[in-house]
């Protein structure tokens, strides 16, 4: 594999492969990088399998049903997995990238055991990763009884943020597994199995409990408990019992912090905390656990130098994948075709809302100054139709024959019907001009409404002419007629 920003680095898919970070029975970690559309990036760490286990449908069906199993686990606790690529005979998982250490190799590292504070932080924060993933469902909400199988300092990753984080369910197993593992064959690592894993019989989560309980023990002593120079010693070393108290090699040790350590280290499963939450909370109430930044700290001062090395390792890939690792909205397009990424590839929507955002801004913004304009004339046009209004009389507004009124009500509603402005007003007669001979009034007493001949007009007189128009405007604009003109 390339020396990181020393050479173009593999690219699988949307992925940049970089320089080695771990290697294990089946599989090695590579520093790697997601190059997404218009310079986005993020730094990853990638799992590829071995060439040699590719090739076996067995562990190609562990492998995927670890990454399976993980991405139905949302908890801080446990390593995220991102994506799973599969290409030419090659299988990746894409996990989120950590940047710390391994409680193993923390433990080669240290002079002394860690405080006690900072044991309690890391182990309650691991179990509570499981009991997270001891709790996780399946799509369709039913419990996928996952078991992790195989929790030992390898597998608990605590960051330089003080985080404890639970890797690797290559072996765990669930109610809903594809992979079956064979009769007979025991997986995971001796010294931290429980005694019904060594014996074959049916187990559930408190295996994991067990094994949990193992690291707590050696972590508070900064010695093995199981661990012997060959395998059926140590064996016989776990199905034997007879575990010392941790007090009886660190004197500092509370009786409650025994009594956490020794119930969760139960012979028989029964025993045991019933679930990890429990033993964390009894852990808590036992030895007060140190902030995370306390166990960051903690962690940068045992392993200062590793830590700085894969720090610069990581300042080498993200500048090594700067220039060249760029990809272009269509070149993201046709690599997430040609590559068996599970995950979908970028609609071309979501890719053209990153072609030109200033441009759809200031295009936002014309279009609102320009309705602000017109918003404003429209204000201006009223204001300027509503002075001119004020200052010129008020339209002529065609004579109407009191006869056509109430006599009993001198004003009239501002609702009374008004003629269209393009129709010609009908010359009426006044009261004093109807004939003598005009038909007698109604039933009701009013008199009947005559209009005169438009064949010939009569002269208006000068009571006719003081009321046109018969009625005059009052403070609020409202028409209030003449009495005098009826």
């Amino acid at each position: 594999m390339e020396t990181p920003g020393k050479s173009q680095p593999r690219r699988i898919g949307r992925y940049g492969i970089f320089g080695e970070i771990a290697s294990g029975g089946m599989a090695t970690v590579y520093f790697g990088r997601l190059m997404g559309a218009v310079g986005f990036s993020r730094s990853v760490a990638i799992k590829q399998l071995h060439a040699q286990y590719a090739r076996s449908p067995e562990f190609v069906a562990q492998f995927l049903d670890e990454a399976r199993l993980t991405a139905r686990i949302r908890h801080p606790n446990v390593v995220s997995v991102l994506d799973v690529v599969a290409r030419e005979g090659e299988l990746f998982v894409v996990m989120e990238y950590v940047q710390g250490e391994p409680l193993s190799r923390l433990a080669r590292l240290w002079q002394e055991p860690p405080p006690i504070a900072v044991i309690s932080s890391i182990v309650v924060q691991v179990l509570l990763g499981l009991h997270a993933a001891h709790e996780a469902t399946g799509e369709n909400g039913l419990p996928l009884a996952i078991v992790h199988r195989d929790v030992s300092p390898q597998n608990i990753l605590v960051g330089v943020d003080g985080v404890a984080h639970l890797l690797d369910f290559g072996v765990a197993k669930a109610a809903s597994r594809l992979h079956t593992t064979e009769n007979g064959l025991i997986k995971g690592k001796l010294a931290y199995m429980s005694p019904e894993q060594l014996h074959n019989e049916p187990f559930d989560r408190r295996v994991d409990l067990f094994a949990t309980g193992v690291v707590l023990w050696e972590l508070l002593t900064g010695q093995r408990l199981f661990a012997r120079g060959d395998p059926g010693a140590t064996v016989s070393a776990v199905l034997s019992g007879g575990v010392k108290r941790p007090s009886e090699l660190r004197p500092e040790i509370s009786p409650a912090l025994d009594a956490v350590v020794l119930k969760a280290l139960a012979p028989e499963a029964k025993d045991r905390f019933a679930t990890a939450r429990e033993m964390a909370l009894a852990l808590e109430q036992a030895a007060e656990p140190a902030s995370v930044l306390r166990t960051g700290a903690w962690v940068e001062s045992v392993a200062k130098d590793s830590l700085e090395a894969r720090a610069e390792r990581l300042r080498q890939v993200e500048e090594g994948s700067s220039p060249g690792m760029v990809l272009d909205p269509a070149s993201l397009q046709r690599s997430l075709a040609s590559s068996g990424s599970v995950a979908p590839p970028a609609r071309a929507a979501d890719s053209a809302t990153f072609d030109a955002p200033r441009g759809d801004r200031s295009r936002r913004r014309t279009r609102v100054a320009l309705w602000s304009g017109v918003g404003l004339a429209c204000v201006l046009l009223a204001a300027t139709i509503v002075a001119l209004s004020k200052r010129s009389p008020p339209p002529e507004s065609p004579r109407v024959s009191a006869a056509t009124q109430n006599l009993e009500s001198p004003v009239l509603s501002d609702s009374a019907p008004k003629p269209a402005a393009a129709v010609e007003p009908t010359p009426v007669l006044a009261l004093s001009q109807i004939p003598s001979e005009a038909p007698a009034p109604s039933a009701s007493g009013r008199p009947r409404a005559v209009v005169s001949s438009p064949k010939a007009p009569a002269k208006v007189s000068r009571r006719a002419s003081a009321c046109t128009p018969p009625y005059v405007l009052d403070a609020q604009g409202r028409k209030r007629f003449k009495p005098e003109c009826f």
